[in-house]
């Protein structure tokens, strides 16, 4: 144990002096340690002209070689070194603009190479204006019973503006859907212009318009077939009816024909106070519900009296 202790302890000073020279070597040479990294540096643009549009998708990055000492590059955040370009100076048309190194905003230490392609081409149009007509659009159904009648919107027209291109071939926009499903009154509400088309914009406050939505009942035709015909006229007179039954057709809103009582509805024909021995007449329908339009089939007939009975 003794000899251990000695051994530890021997030219203690000269150990110790060796640890810090090593220590010393080690964080002089990591100091001085180089490598190299290839990142994609993020490429953003500003001062753009009002009167232009850019509407290709112009790439938004570059690939940079970067250099320097490995303790400042580990720590290097791409993000954070954006290339800034200037386009106050653009014009209609297709322009390229080439990156370069003094372009990259890097730490003291660090020099970049930009790897090829090292240019980025915008193609530049004119923003016009333009005015088109609005088309509405409604989803589901309205209640059973009921149908949509039509939508008009206010106002009907909307001015956009964009690139000139992509306004050349818009003659309208739409609306967002308009839900009228079970809706069985007519509503009013304010619904979005959707305008899903790139590099076009609407102009301000023209986001939204006033629609409104006109829900009437569905008219529908219901028939009643062989319907007995009856005679109404002079009392006492004896009659025969050919055909002595119609088929009897109804049509008017849903609800109302829904309502109607078969039995209730009636075929008859009206007898002069003198009538004719033979005869053609009118068939009147009666329904006693308002609103429905009613016919027969066929909608005349043809009634004999009986010899010998008086009128």
């Amino acid at each position: 144990m003794q000899r251990l202790k000695e051994l530890f302890v021997r030219n203690a000073s000269l150990k110790v002096l060796s640890f810090f020279f090593a220590v010393s070597l080690w964080i002089f040479v990591n100091l001085k340690a180089t490598a190299e990294r290839v990142c994609q540096v993020p490429v953003r643009w500003q001062n753009i002209p009002s009167y232009l549009e850019i509407t290709n998708a112009a790439t938004d990055s570059i690939r940079v070689q970067v250099k320097g000492p490995q303790r400042i590059l580990s720590n290097l955040d791409p993000m954070r070194i954006p290339v800034v370009l200037d386009l106050a100076d653009a014009k209609v048309g297709l322009s390229n603009y080439q990156i370069n190194e003094k372009m990259i905003p890097l730490p003291p230490g660090l020099s970049a190479t930009v790897l090829l392609p090292d240019t980025i081409q915008f193609k530049f149009e004119s923003i016009v204006e333009k005015e088109v007509p609005i088309q509405p659009h409604h989803a589901g159904d309205p209640g059973a019973g009921y149908s949509l009648d039509g939508i008009e919107v206010t106002p009907s027209r909307v001015k956009v503006l964009g690139a000139q291109s992509e306004l050349q071939n818009l003659y309208r926009v739409d609306t967002e859907p308009i839900d009228v499903s079970g809706r069985e009154k007519s509503f009013e509400t304010r619904v979005r212009v959707a305008l899903n088309r790139p590099h076009v914009w609407l102009a301000p406050n023209q986001e939204t318009v006033l629609a409104k939505i006109q829900i009437v009942e569905r008219i529908v035709k219901k028939t009643l077939p062989q319907a007995r015909v009856v005679a109404e006229g002079p009392g006492g007179a004896a009659v025969s009816i050919q055909p002595p039954a119609v088929d009897i057709t109804l049509e008017g809103p849903a609800a109302a024909i829904r309502s109607v009582v078969p039995g209730e509805v009636t075929a008859r024909v009206v007898l002069p106070d003198v009538p004719a021995p033979v005869q053609t007449l009118r068939v009147f329908v009666q329904v006693p519900v308002a609103g429905i339009r009613a016919e027969s089939a066929p909608d005349r007939v043809v009634v004999r009296v009986s010899p010998g009975v008086s009128p």
